[in-house]
């Protein structure tokens, strides 16, 4: 089916994506030290103006103060982060289907989307998912990075966030994750729902439109006009990340 194509340049300088700090967490590859149990409280929340409290991010999908437009037992750990080009998005019978506000992706564990605005960009990979954001309102707690996986990455240069239970959810990909969202690339799913291409910088990107969420096996991403949440039911731990507001913590 010919996906329809609606272009956006979202005006992304290549410069604000590019991280040569880290040269380890790339995608959602990431350090999994273990799993919560689903009831537990949310590690942490912060807005633009971070606080030390927590907050259910259970309704992280709610007014998250302008957002991306506007303004159990444990696991075993994952093998080391990989760069891009060693990560093959293997053909074999995958698919992707609608049904209603979810589109389903099967027999692949990779897949990768831009938001309509082309400010967030998410690729879901195995268990987790890794969404990097272009521009925010907000510098991140420093208490709230990724230490064991982030190298040289300091809170000023974290611009993704991972889901995780290596005691943070803020990196530093070395490479931009927007490439891996194109059509022919991780954003592959797209033309088989019909979804629409932005672009990103020089690259045509699949958009996730607001309302609807991408399932990969236990992991989804569900996009809204004040950002984006994922959710790993394999990890049961969530991310919401937008302009103006982040939190991350344990399923509710």
């Amino acid at each position: 089916m010919a996906a329809r194509t609606q272009t956006r340049t979202a005006g992304m300088p290549r410069a604000r994506w590019a991280r040569s700090a880290a040269p380890l967490l790339v995608l959602a590859a990431v350090l999994l030290a273990g799993c919560d149990g689903g009831g537990e409280q949310p590690d942490t929340a912060a807005t633009s103006s971070p606080t030390d409290g927590t907050e259910d991010v259970g309704a992280s999908t709610g007014d998250a103060g302008g957002g991306d437009d506007g303004g159990g037992s444990p696991a075993e750990p994952a093998p080391p982060p990989t760069e891009p080009a060693d990560i093959d998005l293997a053909v074999g019978d995958r698919s992707a289907s609608q049904d209603g506000g979810t589109i389903t992706v099967e027999g692949e564990r990779r897949a990768a989307f831009v938001t309509p605005s082309g400010n967030i960009v998410c690729v879901m990979n195995g268990p987790s998912a890794t969404c990097q954001l272009l521009d925010k309102t907000y510098t991140a707690n420093p208490d709230h990075l990724l230490d064991s996986t982030t190298g040289d990455c300091g809170i000023d240069a974290a611009d993704a966030m991972v889901i995780s239970d290596a005691g943070g959810a803020w990196t530093c990909p070395p490479e931009p994750l927007a490439p891996t969202a194109a059509a022919s690339s991780g954003g592959w799913w797209g033309e088989q729902v019909d979804a629409p291409t932005t672009g990103v910088g020089d690259v045509d990107a699949s958009v996730l439109e607001y309302g609807l969420t991408l399932q990969v096996g236990g992991t989804t991403c569900l996009s809204a006009e004040d950002g984006v949440t994922c959710r790993s039911t394999d990890l049961g731990r969530q991310i919401f990340i937008a302009r103006a507001a982040y939190r991350f913590g344990a399923l509710q």
